[in-house]
């Protein structure tokens, strides 16, 4: 049988080998795509079909599209499914498995919530919707129950004086309006009726979405509880296909070509270092966060950004990045194995890695215990 060329794009921690050995890798190179991701292209041959078949069965989960004489071969794997809506009817767009837009309203009728490290359930209704109204109280229950790891917002698209002027049942969640729906819940989600609630985890994705309810789809304190483990990333969200684990033992070293604006003094303080790339979307989104933290632990913490790309490249980043730049070697990349952008590790004052994980899932909350447990 001729030689088959197969293009492999690998993301997460899988290598180039089955058995141990490369089959005739010609080429290999690496970039980051808008979402963080680590992306391994491989050129190689491999000399039969049956060779072939074992490579994916080594990989997991393969596509395979034959063009000619030529095969494109995309390798993903993923340990945790996503949610499926099943036969459930919805009646608005579907954002299930997918970030959410970033909540915008008219305004607040009550303070605006802090969502960091939480999950959030957003209600859109109506005060005039009597399957709203009727499922206030609930929302409440909820609210209550999980006040720790969840946020409720309820969105409407009426004035704040139709709102206001609703007294039963009262409301003890956030509160919003967007009038008409204009500037989220008509724009993102082409609503048709009242109610329609999505619940996202702390990343931000959709994990639940639909008529609260609706028979049989119910959204229901069991339905969020178990939602609530699946997604639990306050260990970092470490699955270990992103990186080599190094929690509770030395951080390895960083092998710097240069530093921006200058080496940082790091002894006797925490290090929070994020590896993270120019064109990474996660990473840029990130930097406001590390912007915050970088002058609100200040006098504990030094911030240390660290890109293989070059320092004059970097300084071009918007938003501006106002810690300190590290452009590193390939070294570091290939001890820690990253698969994932923007990637943090908390190093203690001793060297020891506290936390790690993607910067997504690190809270303030989680430092301040950190740095209290640890200084």
């Amino acid at each position: 049988m001729k030689k088959s060329k197969i293009f492999l794009a690998v993301f997460a921690l899988l290598g180039m080998f089955y058995n141990g050995q490369a089959q005739n890798t010609k080429e290999v190179k690496d970039s980051v795509d808008s979402d963080g991701n680590i992306r391994k292209t491989i050129k190689m041959e491999v000399k039969s079909m049956e060779d072939l078949q074992n490579l994916f069965k080594a990989f997991g989960g393969v596509n395979v599209k034959e063009t000619g004489n030529k095969q494109e071969t995309t390798v993903t794997k993923n340990n945790r499914k996503g949610e499926t809506n099943g036969d459930k009817k919805l009646y608005a767009k579907s954002w299930l498995n997918r970030e959410a837009p970033h909540l915008e309203v008219d305004k607040w009728l009550t303070e605006e919530p802090n969502t960091e490290g939480k999950f959030v359930l957003i209600d859109f209704w109506g005060p005039t919707c009597t399957p709203c109204r009727k499922n206030i109280p609930t929302l409440n229950e909820f609210s209550k129950r999980f006040k720790d790891k969840l946020v409720v917002i309820g969105v409407a698209p009426n004035t704040e004086e139709l709102v206001r002027n609703m007294k039963e049942p009262v409301i003890e969640y956030y509160s919003a309006i967007d009038i008409r729906g204009k500037k989220y819940t008509q724009k993102y989600f082409e609503l048709k009726y009242y109610p329609h609630a999505i619940l996202l985890d702390t990343r931000g994705i959709v994990r639940w979405e639909g008529h609260p309810e609706l028979k049989g789809y119910e959204l229901t304190a069991e339905v969020i509880e178990n939602l609530m483990k699946k997604y639990n990333y306050e260990n970092g969200g470490v699955e270990r296909h992103f990186a080599k684990p190094f929690v509770g033992e030395k951080a390895p070293e960083l092998d710097v070509k240069e530093w921006y604006p200058e080496q940082p003094k790091t002894k006797g303080k925490f290090v929070l270092r994020d590896f993270f790339a120019f064109h990474c979307g996660p990473c840029r989104k990130a930097i406001p966060k590390l912007n915050k933290w970088h002058k609100e632990f200040a006098d504990d913490m030094v911030i240390i950004g660290c890109s293989r790309d070059g320092i004059k490249q970097l300084r071009t980043l918007e938003p501006e990045i106002e810690y300190y730049l590290a452009h590193t070697g390939e070294a570091i990349w290939k001890t820690m194995e990253l698969h994932v952008l923007s990637y943090v590790q908390l190093v203690d004052p001793k060297g020891i890695v506290r936390w790690e994980g993607i910067c997504v899932d690190l809270t303030t909350e989680k430092i301040k215990e950190i740095i209290a447990k640890y200084k």
